[in-house]
């Protein structure tokens, strides 16, 4: 058995190893029959696996860091020297291993949210490996409502995979051009759960997106800002009574040619 956990003392301590984080999740999975949970929580390993070969990461196959699969998803670490890669190609082939397997209408549908990111946490062989606060914060962010609601809205027939990526991993991997994404491929937003304090910075991707995420917005009218619009007002009430003094002839009620 191991000890009892202990708070801090004022004396410092090495921090735990950095490593890389992943973790996917099934979209729907509890909607689904019974009878499929345990082949679709079987296969899940496989997909991952068979995309990490089409993007050249097969030694990572067999190097997971701290694995475990919790039925609707699958979370593990990795060397953060690999993030690059991991951000791409591997989310691109894994979205194509999805697509081929939505393909068959006899198989059951498989649509997913990955989250990505790196932090300190405990390392294999140790009581709680794998646990910390950048675990926590990756799970959040799978979770959070921004990354649900994209792939809720985008096409089931074209929109397979929907990637958020933490800022920290956005500014190491992508913006430092490690990653072969440009960084405008990816979506700032602030990723929040609900019932969850819990608020941060990340970075939405999805590799094909349906046409209707990338729809305009119904109107596209210019609507100014509050502030420019009290100042047209301030602008039509002084002119509404400069006019008269001005031009002494013009119709009261007419249409101001400058506003």
């Amino acid at each position: 058995m191991s000890e009892p956990p202990s708070l801090p003392g004022d004396s410092s301590q090495p921090l735990p190893p950095l490593s890389g984080l992943l973790c996917v999740d099934v979209k729907g999975f509890t909607e689904l029959p019974g009878a499929v949970h345990a082949p679709v929580s079987a296969h899940l390993e496989p997909v991952i696996d068979a995309a990490l070969t089409a993007a050249g990461l097969d030694g990572l196959r067999t190097a997971k860091r701290f694995p475990a699969n919790s039925g609707d998803g699958l979370a593990f670490g990795f060397d953060p020297v690999l993030l690059g890669y991991v951000v791409h190609p591997f989310l691109d082939r894994l979205d194509e291993q999805l697509a081929k397997h939505n393909a068959d209408p006899g198989r059951v549908r498989l649509r997913m949210r990955v989250s990505v990111h790196s932090g300190h946490v405990a390392p294999e062989g140790v009581p709680g490996e794998g646990n910390g606060p950048a675990r926590n914060e990756l799970h959040r962010l799978l979770d959070s409502r921004e990354v649900k609601a994209v792939l809720a809205r985008a096409s089931p027939e074209t929109t397979h995979l929907v990637a958020i990526v933490s800022d920290r991993v956005y500014e190491d991997a992508v913006v430092s051009r490690h990653s072969g994404l440009h960084p405008d491929r990816f979506q700032s937003i602030l990723a929040t759960v609900p019932g969850k304090a819990f608020a941060r910075r990340a970075w939405l991707y999805v590799p094909t997106p349906s046409g209707n995420l990338l729809a305009l917005p119904e109107s596209s009218s210019f609507h100014p800002p509050r502030s420019l619009r009290r100042l047209f007002s301030a602008l039509r009430r002084l002119s509404s009574k400069i006019w008269p003094i001005l031009d002494p002839h013009r119709p009261s009620g007419g249409t101001d040619p400058w506003l």
